[in-house]
């Protein structure tokens, strides 16, 4: 009897478990079909709210302060490039501009040393006759260096140095700025002692004021005699070089001409025609 109740109770406690079980299967089925819908839900939410949002942009790009705004940035886009392009207009007339004038002068130059060419001529011994040169039968040579410490050279014959060349006239190194609004005039060695200085009445150095053109320098007239003096005012002057003239007025005794970069070595060259130097060249670079 008491095996019969043992298989009875083993067999009502096994069908407690299968349907306790059951029922937590049927739960969990219940709660993932619960979380499914509501993944669902919360889509359709995320797509309205997607909808809604759109609704509202495209609204909101047709509002007058939207457009406004949009309108406000392309005219501004708009002038910025207006503005480039007008700017690279004026540059490149600019550039067109230096670009024409140095091909002007190419040309010029071009002519002038055609001319020059031309000009040369030389006594052909054999032929007897002044001929052009041909520039295939010309040869380059080095002549050699001219030392230089007064930033000039000087061209004359030496004979005239022996018998026209004066002594006893006086370099003045007489350096005068007029101020162009003013009018002052103002002069090295009485106004100011260096181009450092800051005269009384201003608030930059005289080399300021020169670079700015506040002070513009003021030609002075000097006579280019055959001395150190005049060939230190021919060699100085806007020009940068002169004609020196004799004792009695003429030009020819000499040329004083300034060098580019002041004092140092500087090479001569020749052109030779036949064992003959027929031209030379100074460079003064």
């Amino acid at each position: 009897m008491s095996d019969i109740l043992s298989y009875g109770l083993l067999i009502f406690n096994g069908l407690t478990i299968a349907t306790v079980g059951w029922l937590y299967i049927a739960y969990f089925k219940n709660l993932n079909a619960s979380l499914k819908a509501k993944d669902e839900q919360l889509k359709i939410t995320e797509k309205n709210l997607l909808f809604w949002k759109d609704k509202a942009n495209d609204l909101e790009k047709k509002t007058p302060e939207y457009m406004e705004e949009v309108l406000a940035k392309r005219i501004k886009h708009r002038e910025e490039e207006i503005k480039r392009l007008d700017i690279d207009k004026i540059e490149s007339l600019k550039l067109l501009e230096s670009k024409s004038k140095a091909l002007t002068l190419l040309k010029k130059n071009l002519e002038q040393t055609i001319n020059l060419n031309r000009a040369l001529t030389y006594y052909d011994f054999d032929s007897k006759e002044e001929i052009i040169i041909p520039d295939s039968e010309i040869s380059i040579i080095e002549l050699g260096e001219l030392a230089v410490d007064s930033a000039s050279l000087l061209i004359a014959d030496p004979l005239y140095i022996r018998d026209e060349w004066d002594n006893n006239i006086e370099y003045e190194d007489l350096r005068i700025y007029k101020h162009i609004e003013t009018k002052k005039v103002y002069q090295y060695g009485v106004d100011f002692q260096h181009y450092t200085d800051i005269m009384k009445g201003f608030t930059k150095n005289i080399n300021e004021l020169i670079n700015e053109k506040t002070l513009l320098e003021v030609e002075v007239n000097h006579e280019y005699t055959f001395s150190y003096a005049g060939a230190a005012y021919a060699s100085s002057s806007k020009n940068g070089y002169g004609e020196l003239k004799f004792k009695n007025g003429h030009t020819g005794v000499g040329i004083c001409v300034r060098t580019v970069y002041g004092d140092g070595y500087y090479r001569v060259y020749g052109e030779q025609y036949k064992g003959n130097i027929v031209r030379i060249y100074i460079d003064l670079q």
